[in-house]
This record gives structure tokens, C-alpha cells and sequence, in this order.
């Protein structure tokens, strides 16, 4: 199975009855052209799993979502303060792409909580430490965990 063909399975089986076509597109384009986000993930099925675990729980996987009062933008919910813009709301590889640099930060800046920064943003010792971001990863994680875990 290519990585687009279980992007978009996985992306069917959480948000059904939408074409997930162009977010699910850009998703695979990414991950196939950057280094995994994991260890010992060499189909980079877990990083893709990722990234629709957490454009889920932001946006439902809606690109055109936007979120706290009209300062988050697209599937992935970058707030202004990141770079967050309207611009994302139809360009999915920018999008992803900002999204995806956003989440290789907050991986490494908290290795036991990798979403932590990505949830809280700004200070990484803060981020880290904060028990809604330390749940919102948690959360995240093992959503991924079952969505990777899911083989055709």
C-alpha cells in the first residue's frame, strides 16, 4: 500500500464521506519527501499516521477550518502568532508543510510529550511541562498508534 493510498484510508475511516483527496495528497507528498519523524520508521507510516491524528483532533480534517476566534488556520489549526494565515486555508501543502516543521520541532524540543510544544506553543520548557499539552500529546500519540497500526 503506497503512503497516499493509507493516507486516505485512514483519513476515510475518521472523517467518512469527504473527499480527503487534496489534504491527504499534500500529507503523503510531505512525509515521502522528509526524513521520518520516528525512529525505526522507515515506511514513515507512523509520521503520516501522525500528522492525520493531529489534523484530526485540530479540524476534523477540514483545511478550510479556522480556529481560536479567528487567529488558527487550516487542518493542522497554526495560529497566527506561528504563521498561521488565511493563505493556509487553500494551499494544503503549505499547510501541511508549516505543520509539519512545526511538529518536527515540538518532537524534539519534548521528547516525552512529542505534541506538547505544538499544543502549547511559545516556551519550550513551559510547553513541555504543561498538563494540557502533556494530555493533548498523549492523546495524539495513541490515536496515531491505532491509526499505524491498522494494516489492508
Amino acid at each position: 500500500m503506497t503512503l497516499l493510498a493509507f493516507t486516505l484510508a485512514a483519513m476515510g475511516v475518521l472523517a467518512p464521506q469527504r473527499d480527503h483527496t487534496v489534504l491527504a495528497t499534500a500529507i503523503a507528498a510531505r512525509v515521502d519527501a522528509e526524513l521520518p519523524l520516528f525512529a525505526d520508521d522507515e515506511d514513515k507510516r507512523r509520521t503520516a499516521a501522525w500528522l492525520v491524528a493531529v489534523a484530526y483532533r485540530e479540524s476534523s480534517l477540514r483545511l478550510d477550518a479556522v480556529g481560536d476566534r479567528g487567529r488558527s488556520f487550516c487542518a493542522f489549526q497554526i495560529h497566527a502568532s506561528s504563521g498561521g494565515t488565511k493563505a493556509l486555508l487553500t494551499d494544503a501543502d503549505a499547510c501541511v508543510g508549516t505543520a509539519f516543521a512545526m511538529l518536527r520541532t515540538s518532537a524534539r524540543l519534548c521528547k516525552s510529550f512529542p505534541l506538547a510544544w505544538y499544543a502549547h506553543g511559545g516556551n519550550a520548557a513551559a510547553a513541555c511541562a504543561s498538563p494540557r499539552a502533556q494530555r493533548l500529546s498523549r492523546d495524539r500519540m495513541n490515536l496515531a498508534r491505532r491509526i499505524a497500526a491498522v494494516r489492508p
